[in-house]
């Protein structure tokens, strides 16, 4: 669907900071999806109205995470990953919704406001200031902006590469940097993690860039503790956002990516910017036994840009199968023209390239990998019912694009026995988020019995609303509408916290 915008974290080939750019109401009525791309400074606290019918049976609570912040002295970032963090808050009561957003509290973000300007680079926007500000790469810091988990009753805000922020889980407050009973010399930790749904193993990777590459993979048990932690030096550089584990093993994809060093360490290109695809390489595929004490298994595949896993497992006898979405060309990333800087812009951009459903049988045995699409619409956002990560699944959730759209409007459900979706489009000018599984309390582990909630931003109305879904029939639409009294920032990814 080429000429669609699309909404990723990203970068342009463009370098640094933009000029504020104010959009008018004519710009978000000729495009509606610029809500997604607008700050939202205020932080609320209210009881939101519900349409529909609230399961009584739902209580818990929602959090998602995602940047919040986009402009400060007048200049603008230049995608959606570089705003400052912001953690909204779903609290369900089963008969009434509480909604509570807050900044994180990074100290990034504390010192750029006290200073009323930014001060600091992130991945895709240089530090304002020029070459020399930026020599070396820029002076980068954590803005807790992408994910968030709860973990033994305690919430944590994660960035790419940077240790989490713990925030309190009822008032939504800033509590301060946590290494998670680790240290700096140790590891690197990821915005993502995998929590083994039959144990309880926390499973974190993280990238350390130098000379050369460095992974570290870093598991801690149910308890807190560190169980395993391994590191190595990777043949090539990379940059990956997310990975696989299983019960055994886990599973890096390094699709291929090359980068314009001395562009960067001069203070010419951001990060992003200074990333080229290079298709020619093909992917490697590095599978690390879980518990640390061999060598990893090197495959190759096809080229093909992975954001997000969505889950993977093992037979126990070297058979693997992992699940993803997969595409042929990161245009809307590394395009001419990305999508994504193009909406900070306040128009299209282009792409041509969707993401694929995509499989991995890995034969460790033989040493052979197969790739299989299984279905070549247009995904993000994979989820699945927490009950089976790590373990075989049979159900996966997913934002789609099922329209000539901006971005993703429906969320579909694909069944991964019969091969069958089924998916609901919210319709025009409605844009949803990640699909989060909510199972119903006393269900079986890995039944697909419960519920489907996606954050939802209406550019006509420009404003948001949850919708809850009956997770075994999407296509009746959702069951109860959670509308917010204003446009909310569109987030990157939720956790549910069921009541305790």
């Amino acid at each position: 669907m080429a000429g669609c915008g699309l909404v990723f974290p990203g970068c342009t080939s463009k370098q640094g900071p933009l000029s504020d750019i104010l959009f008018t109401e004519a710009d978000y009525q000729n495009l509606p999806v610029l809500g997604l791309a607008t700050s939202f400074s205020e932080e609320k606290d209210y009881l939101a109205r519900i349409e529909g019918k609230l399961p009584q049976d739902l209580r818990g609570t929602l959090y998602r995470n995602g940047p919040g912040l986009y402009e400060r002295d007048g200049l603008r970032k230049r995608c959606l990953l570089d705003g400052d963090g912001m953690v909204q808050g779903f609290f369900f009561d089963g008969h009434s919704v509480r909604f509570r957003n807050r900044f994180v509290r990074t100290a990034k973000y504390i010192e750029e406001s006290a200073a009323g300007k930014y001060r600091y680079s992130t991945w895709s926007t240089q530090a304002p200031g020029g070459l020399f500000t930026n020599l070396g790469g820029g002076n980068f810091s954590n803005q807790a902006g992408i994910s968030v988990v709860v973990r033994n009753g305690r919430l944590f805000a994660f960035d790419e590469f940077h240790p989490p922020y713990e925030v309190n889980p009822e008032t939504l407050e800033t509590l301060g940097e946590s290494w998670l009973g680790l240290t700096p010399e140790s590891t690197v930790i990821s915005a993502h993690s995998k929590i083994d749904a039959h144990n309880g193993d926390w499973i974190f990777y993280g990238l350390e860039f130098g000379r050369k590459t460095t992974v570290h993979l870093t598991v801690l048990g149910a308890d807190g503790a560190l169980k395993n932690h391994q590191h190595y030096e990777l043949p090539r550089f990379a940059y990956i956002h997310d990975f696989f584990a299983t019960e055994r093993y886990i599973i890096l994809n390094l699709h291929p990516i090359d980068i314009n060093l001395w562009g960067f360490l001069l203070g010419r290109r951001s990060m992003t910017g200074a990333m080229r695809w290079a298709p020619e390489k093909g992917n490697m595929i590095l599978v690390f036994p879980r518990d640390g004490r061999a060598q990893p298994v090197i495959l190759e595949a096809e080229s093909a840009w992975m954001w997000h896993s969505l889950n993977a497992f093992d037979d126990g006898r070297g058979s693997i199968k992992a699940d993803f979405v997969g595409y042929r060309n990161p245009d809307h990333f590394l395009g001419d023209d990305p999508a994504l800087f193009a909406i900070m812009e306040g128009r299209l951009g282009h792409y041509r390239y969707p993401g694929e459903l995509r499989r991995y049988h890995i034969d460790l045995n033989l040493k052979a990998l197969r790739e299989e699409t299984l279905d070549g619409g247009n995904f993000e956002f994979p989820t699945l019912n927490p009950s089976s990560v790590c373990h075989r699944h049979r159900f996966g959730y997913f934002a789609r694009i099922v329209r000539d759209s901006d971005f993703f409007s429906g969320i579909t459900r694909f069944d991964f026995e019969t091969g069958r979706s089924e998916t609901f489009d919210f319709g025009s000018d409605v844009f949803c988020s990640e699909p989060i599984f909510v199972a119903k309390p006393g269900t079986k582990k890995n039944d697909d019995l419960g519920w489907v909630l996606t954050q939802c931003y209406d550019g006509e109305a420009r404003k948001s609303f949850l919708a809850v879904m009956n997770a075994q029939n999407l296509t009746e639409g959702p069951v109860a509408t959670i509308h917010l009294e204003h446009q909310a920032p569109f987030g990157f990814h939720g956790f549910w916290a069921p009541e305790s």
